[in-house]
């Protein structure tokens, strides 16, 4: 990643930084599910194309073997049509001797499984004799391989009647023929696809095209059958048919003579209309009856009520009683204008109502004059009425036998009628059946004749490659995946600094082939390099962010989790360059152990730290100096049994304050934490902790377990530095840091 750099005035303490980096992540976590870094999703197949193709390639390869070892199908193809005009034709003609015969899609599906059936498949089995072929009948080749088996001898003749054990075989032929067999329907169309496959495609088509004769003779045999019953029954049925016309026209006949009615006779006719007529009179008067009660009713309902006799027509039509009424309402509006001046018991007021109540008893008067007219009416409307009602019920009287006789008539005539109709309809089909070419004609027939197929219908090579290709790329895609989510090493500073919390503050590029002290001179030999770079990165960094002190690092102690991670390389090179830069450093080996900085720089080791530590020496002795950059050095020696006691000692403690008093930096090289507690020791002398971390090798529990130690004593002046990058991998995996243009831009470096 890119370094962090900032000034002083902007520095942050680990909380802060803590809380902006969970706040970073939280925000980047909920991103994750509406965004897809697509481009990250590519590098990852990228980096594993080698996983992805050995899976496809093994794939392919499995399903080319399987294809070598898996017998070749043919399939042949038979189309069957069915044609509906000419049967539709003859349904109808025979509809009424067979109502349930119908040709629609219940008539198709029923044909496919008359194809299917297993009487079809005999008749295949007896034509191509394949009671003796191989494929179908296993037993016929044992036998003659063992000399012969007689009743085997049957296979060739009729089928009809055979032994128990052949007709076991014929029973096993016939499952093993149906087995290949598939018929269906062509969506859309009357026509019936046969499907045979075979090993064999001559066999093959030989045998669809059996199935489609087979069928078609049987519904040859089958319809000739029909038409024959049909024949049979329809001349039994017209010798019936034709006794019961005789008798019926011979009832009219006698049943005319019997009541004198002769062939153009009318009468019924006549009396019919004089009796429609007179109902209609009947009904009319009723209806007059009705309308004049209805007004007498509502009449005198009214009676007591003159302020709405009025709406009565007999009552509009009288002049008297109009009179009446406008007197009345001009003697009201008198007694309104009276009593607005006087009271009701004024002369005037009295005489007024008293000539008011004369005029409404005048009106009740008339209206019962009126009503008496109407009642006069309906009375009149009743005897019109029951004048009718008798003059209807004579008529009726008159006409009573002449209607029974013309009825019994009619209901004669009816059904010989009938009789003749059915039996002109059956005479008609009769002479229709007689037509044995036409009945005779298939309804169905073949349009298209298997041919022997030229290529395989099984297996399907193409979609089997394709399959086994697909079923591969998702089985290298998934093992990716896998291996991706699996990876449990450090690759970003991202994930360092995400994972565990602390911030990483270089990542240093790994270089091959190269001896220990090869490294050391790597970084004077070639200082435009991008290691160079990346540890003057780690340098600039320490100074712009000091620890929660606030002040400038001066010592600071690297440390790892294993050794081989590259903290002594590292430790000679941020000493190195600082050294370069005109700054007075100094590097100590603390690791007591396994000390290795004096390897670095091909030295011996014979004047160490501990000689001094344990009084055999003065600080002048054990301090050696590079000619080349001006830094000074102080070795190690390999004193396991006491090494933490030297390193905790007090003395450990006043050689780091007066170094840190006579040099502007400090570099201690300690132990890996994990392997012993040195570097905690050290780490508490020190203002800041470099922790490194091997890139992609490194577990991240170790690392956090190493971590772990040093934040269970407080110490919070901690960050990482990821060592032995592969740049080329590392620009793979599309992580935008240092590293990245490391390897997009090396012209900034020169190597």
């Amino acid at each position: 990643m890119a370094a962090h750099m900032q000034t002083e005035d902007d520095i942050i303490d680990k909380q802060g930084y803590l809380a902006s980096r969970s706040a970073h992540h939280g925000a980047s976590d909920s991103d994750l599910g509406a965004d897809v870094d697509v481009r990250s999703l590519f590098l990852m197949l990228w980096r594993r194309k080698m996983v992805i193709l050995a899976c496809v390639l093994m794939g392919i390869s499995i399903a080319a073997i399987a294809m070598s070892f898996i017998k070749s199908q043919y399939t042949a193809n038979a189309l069957v049509l069915i044609e509906t005009s000419k049967a539709s034709k003859q349904i109808q003609d025979l509809q009424f001797a067979m109502p349930n015969l119908r040709l629609d899609d219940s008539f198709i599906l029923s044909e496919i499984e008359v194809l299917k059936s297993r009487v079809l498949a005999r008749q295949v089995v007896e034509r191509l004799n394949l009671m003796t072929d191989s494929d179908f009948n296993p037993r016929f080749v044992y036998a003659n391989a063992q000399g012969g088996f007689k009743k085997l001898n049957v296979y060739g003749s009729d089928l009809s009647n055979l032994p128990q054990e052949a007709q076991r075989d014929l029973d096993s032929v016939i499952n093993n023929v149906l087995f290949d067999l598939d018929v269906r329907s062509i969506p859309g169309s009357k026509a019936i696809r046969v499907q045979y496959t075979s090993h064999d495609p001559t066999k093959a088509a030989v045998i669809a095209n059996a199935f489609a004769d087979v069928y078609i003779e049987q519904r040859l045999e089958a319809k000739f059958q029909a038409t024959k019953k049909v024949t049979e029954w329809l001349d039994k049925r017209l010798t019936t048919l034709r006794e019961q016309v005789h008798v019926a026209e011979q009832a009219v006949v006698e049943y005319r003579s019997k009541f004198n009615l002769s062939e153009g006779f009318r009468k019924d006719v006549v009396s019919s209309e004089q009796v429609a007529s007179l109902n209609s009179q009947l009904i009319e008067a009723k209806t007059e009856l009705a309308e004049a009660e209805a007004r007498l009713e509502h009449l005198r309902l009214l009676a007591n009520d003159t302020s709405r006799i009025e709406t009565t027509s007999e009552v509009i039509r009288s002049g008297l009683i109009q009179s009446l009424k406008q007197d009345q309402v001009r003697r009201q509006a008198q007694l309104s204008e009276l009593s607005s001046r006087y009271g009701p018991k004024h002369p005037e007021i009295i005489k007024s109502r008293s000539e008011l109540n004369e005029l409404s008893r005048k009106l009740r008067g008339e209206v019962l004059k009126v009503a008496e007219s109407l009642q006069h009416e309906v009375e009149f409307a009743k005897k019109r009425v029951q004048t009718f009602e008798e003059g209807l019920k004579q008529y009726k009287g008159q006409k009573s036998e002449d209607e029974e006789a013309m009825i019994g008539l009619r209901e004669l005539e009816r059904e010989a009628e009938s009789s003749r109709l059915i039996y002109d309809t059956f005479l008609k089909t009769y002479k229709r059946s007689d037509n044995q070419e036409e009945l005779q004609e298939p309804e169905a027939r073949v349009i298209t004749r298997a041919v022997p197929p030229s290529t395989p219908s099984y297996p399907n090579k193409m979609l089997l490659l394709s399959v086994s290709l697909a079923i591969s790329i998702f089985v290298g895609l998934t093992i990716s995946f896998l291996m991706e989510k699996l990876d449990n090493t450090f690759r970003s500073a991202n994930q360092l600094e995400g994972d565990i919390g602390y911030p990483c503050y270089a990542l240093i590029p790994h270089i091959e082939n190269m001896t220990q002290t090869e490294l050391a001179r790597y970084i004077i030999n070639k200082p435009s390099s991008t290691v160079a770079e990346a540890v003057r990165t780690l340098r600039m960094v320490l100074n712009l962010r000091p620890p929660k002190s606030g002040k400038k690092p001066k010592c600071v102690t690297i440390t790892s989790s294993f050794p081989g991670e590259g903290k002594t390389t590292l430790s000679v090179w941020l000493s190195r360059l600082t050294a370069k830069s005109g700054e007075k450093v100094i590097v100590v080996d603390c690791d007591l152990r396994r000390p290795n900085v004096h390897r670095t720089f091909g030295q011996s080791n014979s004047n160490s730290i501990v000689d001094y530590l344990t009084g055999d020496a003065s600080l002048e002795d054990i301090i050696h100096k590079d000619e080349k950059t001006g830094l000074h050095r102080i070795y190690a020696r390999s004193v396991p049994n006491s090494a933490l006691d030297l390193v905790s000692s007090e003395k450990m403690e006043r050689l780091i304050e007066s170094l840190k008093q006579a040099y502007d930096l400090v570099v201690i090289d300690s132990p890996a934490c994990l392997a012993v507690s040195d570097a905690r020791v050290l780490a508490k002398m020190s203002d800041q902790l470099i922790y490194v971390v091997s890139w992609d090798r490194t577990p991240r529990e170790v690392v956090m377990s190493g971590v772990k130690q040093f934040r269970d004593m407080n110490y919070d002046d901690l960050a990482f530095v990821l060592t032995n990058v592969d740049v080329k991998r590392h620009v793979k995996y599309g992580y935008g840091d240092t590293v990245y243009y490391y390897g997009r831009h090396k012209e900034y470096y020169a190597n």
